[in-house]
């Protein structure tokens, strides 16, 4: 019999807490942010192209506000 190996999930509201109300990109397995800024333009420009395209990019929203934002 094998033993497999689990992947614990990464403390997302610890390691997003300091980006609050920015952009970020993560790495592709989700673990840490490799940039951030005030719009995802800023963002992904601070990443090389091959970066650019594995990054997993998302606006992290106000921690202290329950629901999804709206759009217009």
């Amino acid at each position: 019999m094998t033993k497999e190996k689990s992947i614990k999930a990464p403390h997302l509201n610890v390691i997003l807490k300091p980006f609050e109300n920015k952009w970020v990109a993560l790495s592709p397995d989700e673990t840490q942010v490799v940039s951030s800024g005030d719009t995802l333009f800023e963002a992904e420009s601070k990443l090389s192209e091959k970066e650019r395209h594995e990054a997993v990019f998302f606006k992290v929203v106000p921690f202290n506000v329950g629901g999804a934002p709206a759009t217009l």
